[in-house]
């Protein structure tokens, strides 16, 4: 209740209320009431951080095909009687070809979600600290909103914060840095100057060191 995400339930059990969730990630981030084509970065973070977040793990990362231009759901599949008993056909639509056309666009929301999970994606491949043989563990941030990972590898080591709250919060460096480190935010391309960095809400930050 309250919340903007648009799904439904999937092989879900009313005797034992279990159930699993359905829906493209831009629709279960709240994206189906976007006006297309009208940049919302507000709506735009979430998705963005996930996406983040999926590609600080070690292994192959999987974008299900159409979430990297913000497909939404499809509920057309409701009107088929050999798909509208499973759900899952909400996200298994026609590929969007129109909405993807937008994504060299940076003024649209398929766009700005696009290029950013582009620059992630290029971030990732040109960083030894992404290795999979990366020395991997969770940090404390002293939220429980803000979920800290470090990455460790041949002289580099990435700290990432993911906020999933929707206030912004600081989160201390200084316990994982070594004196006189040389420190990026790896999505601007700063420095980064301070002990103590703000993660906004929904949003992620890529801090990396030369070690």
């Amino acid at each position: 209740p309250g919340s903007p995400s648009h799904g439904e339930l999937y092989n879900d059990d009313p005797r034992l209320g279990d159930a699993r969730m359905c829906g493209t990630t831009a629709s279960l981030c709240g994206l189906t009431s976007v006006s297309t084509g009208t940049v919302l970065f507000d709506t735009l973070r979430l998705d963005i951080m996930l996406h983040a977040f999926l590609l600080t793990q070690s292994g192959i990362p999987v974008i299900y095909s159409g979430d990297e231009v913000g497909r939404l759901n499809d509920d057309t599949y409701h009107d088929d009687p050999d798909k509208a008993e499973d759900s899952r056909y909400i996200h298994r639509g026609a590929f969007p070809w129109k909405v993807a056309a937008r994504r060299t666009d940076p003024s649209t929301v398929e766009g700005a979600l696009f290029m950013t999970i582009r620059k992630m994606e290029q971030l990732r491949a040109s960083r030894r600290v992404f290795n999979a043989d990366a020395d991997m563990r969770v940090l404390e941030t002293g939220s429980t909103e803000v979920l800290g990972i470090s990455r460790e590898y041949e002289g580099e080591k990435l700290l990432a914060f993911f906020n999933f709250g929707e206030a912004s919060h600081s989160a201390g460096l200084q316990d994982e840095l070594p004196a006189g480190a040389v420190v990026t935010d790896l999505m601007t391309g700063e420095a980064v100057d301070s002990l103590e960095i703000a993660v906004g809400g929904h949003d992620f930050r890529w801090i990396c060191a030369e070690i």
